[in-house]
């Protein structure tokens, strides 16, 4: 955590010049990881394994927005540690929470590049490396793999919150959404319904930071698609490790198209 937050405030006052990636296999990788999703969701076991499968391609997912707008290679060190750390971690973890923990922490790590390649005049850089340091802070203080899976997700939701904000999107839209975040932590009886709270919020709010980037309206009726698909499979889930899983498939989705409008 402390590397990638010193990458970050090392990469927010550099500039170096390396290639972006190829406009022209930019929809084939967004549209690799969604295979990636599908075929390993075939060899799954239960519906801890799955959110785990989410959360790591939710990171490769972010990986490639954050390289599609890193067009002068500022953060390209940032976004290469996310990656090596993801995969470093996961040879040595025991079980889906913690592969999920990992796959969140480098999410988090990835927005928060996202936010400031977002961030031109340097109006929410402080925020952003604020959500960084209580992501480590609360870290410190999990006592397990559902309290880090809880954090992360938390933090998502603060560093998508910030990015809804640099987007345009209503502020009105976006209290909507905190407000019953924070509902839904006060009702939330442990861990595991708080993990479910914090992924169904990023869905709400990638839903609305997607549409807002969507100028034209091209994939408006992709992102309704995937939130109506959200809510039914809600309706037939039992209990909370299968609506986390809801939460972090429709996490991808929502993010392959918000990718799309880059």
């Amino acid at each position: 955590m402390k590397r990638i937050v010193a990458f970050l405030l090392a990469a927010s006052i550099l500039v170096a010049c390396l290639p972006a990636i190829a406009a022209t296999s930019y929809s084939d990788l967004i549209s690799s990881v969604l295979d990636s999703l599908e075929e390993n969701n075939k060899k799954l076991s239960g519906a801890p394994q799955q959110t785990a499968n989410g959360s790591y391609r939710a990171v490769e997912m972010l990986s490639l927005m954050a390289y599609r707008l890193d067009s002068a290679g500022v953060y390209s060190d940032v976004i290469d540690s996310a990656i090596d750390t993801l995969n470093a971690n996961n040879k040595g973890l025991d079980g889906a929470p913690q592969q999920t923990a990992n796959g969140l922490y480098r999410c988090v790590e990835l927005l928060a590049v996202i936010g400031l390649e977002l961030d031109s005049s340097g109006k929410y850089r402080e925020f952003i490396m604020q959500v960084l340091e209580d992501m480590d802070t609360n870290n410190k203080s999990a006592s397990s793999a559902v309290q880090q899976e809880v954090n992360g997700a938390y933090r998502m939701v603060d560093m998508l919150t910030i990015i809804a904000y640099e987007k345009g999107v209503s502020s009105e839209m976006i209290s909507t959404v905190i407000d019953s975040w924070k509902s839904g932590d006060k009702s939330a009886s442990g861990a595991p319904q708080q993990l479910v709270n914090g992924l169904y919020r990023c869905v709400e709010l990638i839903y609305l930071i997607g549409n807002k980037s969507d100028t034209w309206g091209i994939w408006s009726s992709y992102f309704s698609s995937v939130y109506d698909n959200w809510v039914d499979v809600n309706k037939s889930c039992k209990g909370a490790p299968q609506q986390a899983a809801n939460g972090m498939y429709r996490i991808v989705e929502m993010l392959a198209g918000w990718a799309q409008t880059l």
